[in-house]
């Protein structure tokens, strides 16, 4: 049974790796990692969330879109402006986002932050 278990659990990384190469978007092996900044990077490193603070306090959280499309994606986590995201940091070390984020220009990508994983909602 354990034999079995580990060629289907390789079967199912195999069609997910055919799966994200057919949508054009890359195999997540690194789950996404808090960076506390105090302003915006210049530069976006890959499976970075980029929470900017203010004295302590997390005002908005950015990163480069999982999507490909190499532009930046905001999201408030200010609890007094629509839309706002809340921020769940885990202790393994990862992160979640809620709601979902779904850029509407560009490349349109829709997507879950959770545990760390893109989790890609499809509109098709």
């Amino acid at each position: 049974m354990t034999q079995l278990m580990t060629v289907l659990r390789a079967i199912a990384r195999l069609w997910s790796a055919f799966l994200a190469w057919v949508r054009g978007r890359p195999l997540e092996d690194e789950p996404f990692r808090i960076e506390r900044v105090d302003d915006e990077p210049d530069r976006f490193a890959p499976r970075a969330l980029y929470v900017i603070e203010d004295t302590g306090r997390a005002w908005a959280a950015a990163m480069a879109c999982p999507g490909g499309c190499g532009q930046v994606l905001h999201m408030n986590l200010l609890p007094d402006t629509a839309p706002v995201w809340q921020l769940t940091e885990h202790t393994d070390g990862t992160v979640s986002l809620a709601p979902s984020v779904w850029r509407r220009e560009g490349c349109g990508c829709h997507f879950w932050l959770r545990r760390g994983r893109i989790e890609w909602c499809d509109h098709r």
